[in-house]
C-alpha cells in the first residue's frame, strides 16, 4: 500500500498513479540509511517516492519478532513461551546499533522532528574486553567498565596507580580544549607558525600541533601506557582497527570529545549511548511518517489483497542519452511504467553491477535469561562491549550489543545479545556457525566461562558487504554502503551525511539546524 500525507490510499491502481508522476528523488529500500536520507530530502522540500521490493520496512536492517527470528534461523522449530517468556515482547533488530547521545544521528532526529515519533532510553554501560595475560593458560578474558571519570579511574583494575593520575589529566585536557579554536595566529587570522593547542605539564606550557601530528605522535607525547591508548582509541574514539595511528591527531581528539560529551548529554547517563524503546524497527516507520507529512509517498511490495506489486526484474533503472538516470521502471504485464526522476538513492541490493564487494560480516545472536556478570555487578540492563583486535589476536575489533526488557526488546528477565565482526579468514565450504566460532571466539567465550549465562538459543549469520563503484555524481545514482560490524551508528551516519552532500551539493549544518528545531518546540 501507499502512504501519502498520512493517508492510506486504497485504489488498486495507486502505484500506477505514483509512477506516473515526476519526482525529485526515488529511494529504493527502506533500510535505516535510506529512510534517513528520504527524511532529510523530504524536510529539505524534495518530492520523494520511496519504494521497497519487500512487503515490510527495514530491508537488511529490519526488526523481527520472535516467530520471524526462528523462521529465519531455525525453521521448523517454533519458539516456546515456557522457555522464552511472553513471545510478543521480543523485538530483535537484525542490525542493532546504539546511538551516540551527542552524535550526528541525534541531531538529524531533532532537525527532522522524527524524535517526536519515538522514545529513547540511555544504555547503561560501556565496556572494554581484556584478554588473559597468557592466552594458552585456559583462563578467560575479562570485561571492564570504561573508566573516564576520576571516580571510575580510581576504582578501575585496567589502570596502574601511576596511570590513574596520567589518565585523569589526559581526559581533563581532552574535555577542556576547543578543537575549532587553536592558538598561534595573528588577529587577522593568519598563523605565525602553525596552529597549536596548549597543555600545561611539569615543565611548563607545551604546544600541541594537532593538525600536524598523527595519532601515534600525539599519544607518544602524553606517555600513556599501551593498554590505556588501546581502549581510548578503540572504545572511546571508536576506531575499528589501528588506523588511528596515522589519522590526524585533531580527528582522534575530536572523536574522544564526542564520547565524553555524549556521556553528559542527558542527566544520569552512565554510557554515551541511547537506544529507542522497542528497537530500531521504529526508526524506518518514523521516517515513513515524516516523509508522508512532507508530501512524500512510501510504497511497500504489497497490494491490498496481499499480492506483490513488484516482480523480481522490476525497479530497474532507465537512463537518458547523457548517461544520467531518468527513472525507475516497473512492469504491469508487458507494459513498462516509469517513475520519472533525475536522482535515485538506494542500498547495494538494488544495483547489480554498480557495487564492489568489501568483505563480509559474521554475527552470533544469543537469547539469554541472565546478563553478563559484570553488568549484574553494575546493575546494568544494557551495554556495549568492544573487544580491541589485539586482545583477540585479530586485525578488526569485535562488538557485543546487549539489551533487555528495559528497552522493550525482550520479555522481563530475558536479554538479546549480538556479537559481530568483520570476517578475516577464508570461508569456502564453511557454515555460518563454523565461521562464527573462528572469528568470534573471544566473545563467545563470555557465554561459556564458569558462571556465565548460557544462551537459551544461539543463532549464526554471515552476510557480504558492498560499496558503490562511484560516488554517483556523474549518473545521479547514489548507493549506500552495506552496514559494517560495529554496534554503534557513527560509521552509518557519516555515510548518510556524505551521501546527502553528494546528492544535494549542500553540507548540513546539523548543530544550527538541531538548535533551531529545538527552539521551535
Amino acid at each position: 500500500p501507499l502512504l501519502r500525507s498520512g493517508l492510506l490510499l486504497l485504489a488498486m491502481d495507486d502505484w500506477k498513479a505514483a509512477f506516473g508522476e515526476e519526482w525529485d528523488a526515488v529511494v529504493l529500500g527502506t533500510g535505516m540509511k535510506e529512510c534517513l536520507l528520504s527524511g532529510l530530502l523530504s524536510v529539505a522540500g524534495k518530492k520523494v517516492l520511496h519504494l521497497d521490493r519487500n512487503d515490510y520496512y527495514g530491508g537488511a536492517s529490519a526488526s523481527l519478532d520472535i516467530n520471524q527470528l526462528f523462521e529465519k534461523f531455525q525453521a521448523g522449530a517454533p519458539p516456546s513461551e515456557a522457555e522464552l517468556g511472553k513471545l510478543r515482547d521480543w523485538a530483535v533488530d537484525m542490525v542493532p546499533k546504539f546511538i551516540m547521545a551527542g552524535g550526528q544521528l541525534v541531531k538529524v532526529l531533532i532537525h527532522t522532528k522524527t524524535a517526536n515519533y519515538m522514545e529513547f532510553k540511555a544504555v547503561d554501560g560501556s565496556y572494554c574486553y581484556r584478554a588473559p595475560k597468557a592466552r594458552s593458560s585456559g583462563e578467560f578474558g575479562r570485561v571492564h567498565k570504561v573508566p573516564l571519570t576520576p571516580k571510575e579511574a580510581l576504582s578501575s583494575s585496567m589502570l596502574s596507580m601511576l596511570e590513574k593520575g596520567r589518565m585523569g589529566k589526559f581526559t581533563m585536557w581532552v574535555a577542556s580544549i576547543d578543537c575549532g579554536k587553536p592558538e598561534g595566529f595573528f588577529e587577522d587570522g593568519s598563523f605565525r607558525d602553525m596552529p597549536y593547542w596548549t597543555r600545561v605539564g611539569m615543565t611548563g606550557r607545551k604546544k600541541m600541533p594537532l593538525t600536524q601530528w598523527n595519532g601515534d605522535q600525539f599519544f607518544k607525547d602524553w606517555g600513556l601506557e599501551a593498554g590505556t591508548i588501546e581502549f581510548l582509541t578503540h572504545v572511546c574514539a571508536l576506531y575499528r582497527d589501528e588506523s588511528w595511528r596515522s589519522a590526524p591527531a585533531l580527528e582522534v581528539v575530536s572523536r574522544m570529545q564526542l564520547y565524553l560529551e555524549s556521556r553528559t548529554r542527558f542527566a544520569g547517563m552512565t554510557s554515551p549511548y541511547l537506544y529507542p524503546l522497542f528497537g530500531l524497527g521504529e526508526l524506518p516507520q518514523a521516517f515513513a511518517r515524516l516523509a508522508a507529512v512532507h508530501g512524500g509517498t512510501y510504497m511497500l511490495n504489497r497490494d491490498l489483497d496481499g499480492s506483490p506489486v513488484f516482480g523480481p526484474n522490476d525497479l530497474s533503472l532507465e537512463y537518458a542519452e547523457d548517461g544520467t538516470v531518468a527513472g525507475v521502471v516497473n512492469h504491469d504485464g508487458e507494459e513498462a511504467v516509469v517513475a520519472r526522476t533525475k536522482t535515485v538513492v538506494g542500498d547495494p541490493s538494488y544495483f547489480a553491477g554498480k557495487t564492489k564487494p568489501t568483505g563480509s560480516v559474521v554475527r552470533a545472536i544469543a537469547l539469554l535469561d541472565a546478563p553478563l556478570a559484570e553488568m549484574e555487578k553494575d546493575g546494568a540492563s544494557s551495554c556495549q562491549v568492544i573487544f580491541p583486535a589485539a586482545q583477540c589476536g585479530r586485525c578488526n575489533d569485535l562488538y557485543l550489543f546487549l539489551c533487555s526488557n528495559a528497552h522493550k526488546v525482550a520479555p522481563a528477565g530475558k536479554y538479546v545479545a549480538f556479537l559481530s565482526t568483520k570476517v578475516e579468514g577464508p570461508t569456502q565450504g564453511m557454515s555460518n556457525e563454523q565461521i562464527a566460532h573462528r572469528e568470534l571466539a573471544a566473545g563467545l567465550a563470555l557465554f561459556t566461562r564458569p558462571g556465565a549465562p548460557m544462551p537459551l538459543h544461539l543463532f549464526y549469520d554471515a552476510y557480504p558487504t558492498y560499496a558503490p563503484l562511484t560516488n554517483g555524481t556523474k549518473d545521479r545514482v547514489f548507493i549506500s554502503e552495506s552496514f559494517d560490524a560495529t554496534s554503534h551508528f557513527e560509521t552509518a551516519i557519516n555515510d548518510v551525511l556524505d551521501m546527502y552532500q553528494r546528492i544535494t551539493g549542500e553540507t548540513l549544518n546539523l548543530d544550527a539546524l538541531a538548535a533551531a528545531a529545538s527552539a521551535e518546540q
